[in-house]
């Protein structure tokens, strides 16, 4: 897999600077990070850290449940569910907090770190709008990216598909669309089953996923194979990869771990490389640029099926 060390090498823009992580951000060290963050002492204890096993019913669990779950009960009482007012629910209070990017580490409000997501988003998405027949997002959640990157003018002329795990995330996602009367069509995403119900994805879809595939703990090494059946223009991953995390530094190992306690995908590399292998798809990645959460920094993965054009072109 292609190993690209900058923004600029990526084709998104200028390489990553300070004000890029947000309004005025406030450089913190690693050393510093514990004190806004319990997770540091925990990741590097000697004591006993049980797993957080991400079984099917503990997944339900966290989001139908409890996430999207409890969200929704809270946007139901809303007028009019406006996008900001249903994040700002979520987040809650705007609370300072350690984040990564490229490198190093800051501290940044929610806003701040959505702003980075959606600027990184909408940079990668836009290089493949032309020809696209729709923009896809496959794990939607309450659909915070997707309507997002939809916002910008220039992704405006595409339909908008949302395939979510949940039926709370589901719910979510037609409330925010109806107040925004923004068209979306809703449907059923399982990433265990290799399964999507309840919508169509037209041939030439712009696909992308965003912290969705690390609630497998092992994905099938049939995923891009199942991605290539709908034919898509191109399909993006803004997912952690724990088979990037270097195993030679501090924060790397510390990441590490941390996907370890908490049961997530310790192998979308690997299942990527092998659809390269078997289906014959072109790969451009990016390494850990960001991570609103210190511990979980994603990486970009852009790949287009054998008969799309190439990356490099």
């Amino acid at each position: 897999m292609d190993r690209i060390s900058s923004l600029e090498s990526l084709g998104v823009g200028a390489a990553p600077t300070a004000a890029d992580a947000g309004n005025d951000p406030e450089p913190v060290a690693l050393d510093d990070l514990a004190k806004y963050s319990d997770w540091p002492k925990r990741l590097l204890s000697f004591d006993h850290l049980d797993v957080r096993t991400k079984s099917e019913m503990e997944v339900r669990r966290e989001f139908e449940d409890e996430r999207w779950g409890s969200l929704l009960q809270r946007v139901k009482a809303l007028k009019e569910p406006a996008l900001v007012e249903v994040e700002r629910l979520y987040a809650g209070d705007d609370v300072i907090s350690p984040c990564y990017y490229a490198g190093r580490f800051y501290l940044a409000s929610w806003q701040d770190k959505l702003h980075q997501h959606l600027r990184l988003y909408a940079e990668v998405l836009a290089r493949h709008i032309a020809g696209a027949s729709c923009l896809v997002e496959l794990g939607a959640g309450f659909g915070s990216k997707l309507f997002g990157v939809a916002s910008q003018e220039r992704f405006a002329h595409l339909e908008l598909v949302a395939g979510e795990y949940t039926q709370a995330g589901q719910h979510l996602i037609s409330l925010i669309s109806a107040s925004m009367r923004q068209a979306v069509s809703v449907g059923y995403c399982d990433f265990r089953k290799l399964e999507v119900t309840g919508i169509s994805i037209p041939e030439n879809a712009l696909i992308f996923t965003s912290y969705a595939l690390h609630y497998v703990p092992k994905l099938s090494t049939d995923l891009i194979a199942f991605l290539c059946q709908f034919k898509p223009r191109a399909v993006v991953h803004f997912e952690p990869c724990y088979e990037n995390y270097p195993e030679d530094s501090l924060h790397g190992l510390m990441c590490r771990r941390y996907v370890e306690v908490n049961d997530y995908t310790r192998n979308l590399v690997s299942v990527i490389e092998f659809g390269r292998r078997r289906e014959g798809i072109r790969i451009r990645a990016l390494q850990n640029l960001f991570g609103s959460n210190p511990f979980l920094p994603i990486s970009i993965i852009e790949w287009t099926p054998e008969d799309q054009l190439d990356l490099r072109q």
